[in-house]
């Protein structure tokens, strides 16, 4: 008879010690389904972020080759104005030197002309 109450005991506490595991299991796996909704709806906003920045980088891509175009567009016409600017300058010299040559009339003495004077009674 001591043998069937220790029986009994065993089997008691087995379905005990079962019973507490499977609560812990129980609410170990209700923790861990909370933790991973947390996360699904975690990961669901960070794809957003991506998306958005993916869109951004695009646009950013975008301006940037519109900006080395313009760049491009803008180095051209400043060597075309600096062609220019050297040619005006080269026309520039050439006429300085042309006009450093001509006389200004220094090297003449320019005196006046004196007219008679008239008697007013002669008139």
């Amino acid at each position: 008879m001591f043998t069937a109450i220790g029986f009994i005991a065993i089997v008691c506490l087995q379905v005990f010690s079962s019973g507490h595991k499977h609560v812990v299991v129980v609410e170990e796996n209700v923790s861990l389904t909370n933790e991973n909704k947390a996360l699904t709806s975690e990961n669901k906003g960070l794809k957003q972020s991506v998306s958005e920045l993916k869109a951004e980088n695009q646009e950013l891509a975008t301006d940037s080759e519109n900006m080395k175009s313009l760049v491009g567009q803008v180095v051209g016409q400043l060597d075309s104005t600096n062609k220019i600017v050297k040619k005006i300058k080269t026309e520039l010299t050439d006429e300085k030197d042309k006009t450093s040559r001509i006389s200004n009339g220094e090297q003449f003495d320019f005196v006046p002309i004196k007219l008679p004077v008239e008697d007013d009674n002669q008139r």
